[in-house]
């Protein structure tokens, strides 16, 4: 039986903004595009950086484009998604730290 007071699950994607499940939240959601643009070969496009194409079915440009991409989300996954899930965890240890010192001592 449900409690009257009691308040009602939110799912993981309704989180408060800058909130521990929000970083979480963005953590997984960059490394989930990774995955799939990993998934779909757009590594053989990074080859723009040495000046050559990456696939001979496309022109330059859009060998270029895919390829920022590729380096974009691969940058986004090794430098936000673990800072990320640090500032999570500071952020939980943070709000169990101020939760303890505001209780009384006498309880």
């Amino acid at each position: 039986m449900k409690q009257p007071n009691s308040k009602p699950k939110r799912r993981w994607w309704e989180a408060d903004f800058c909130s521990p499940r929000d970083f979480v939240r963005h953590a997984v959601l960059i490394v989930i595009v990774f995955a799939v643009v990993h998934t779909c070969g757009l590594r053989e496009h990074t080859s723009f950086l040495n000046g050559t194409g990456g696939s001979a079915g496309m022109d330059f440009e859009t060998s270029a484009l895919l390829g920022v991409s590729y380096v974009l989300l691969y940058l986004a996954c090794v430098l936000l998604v673990p800072s990320m899930l640090l500032a999570a965890a500071l952020l939980v240890g943070w709000q169990k730290w101020s939760v303890k010192r505001e209780r009384p001592v006498n309880e």
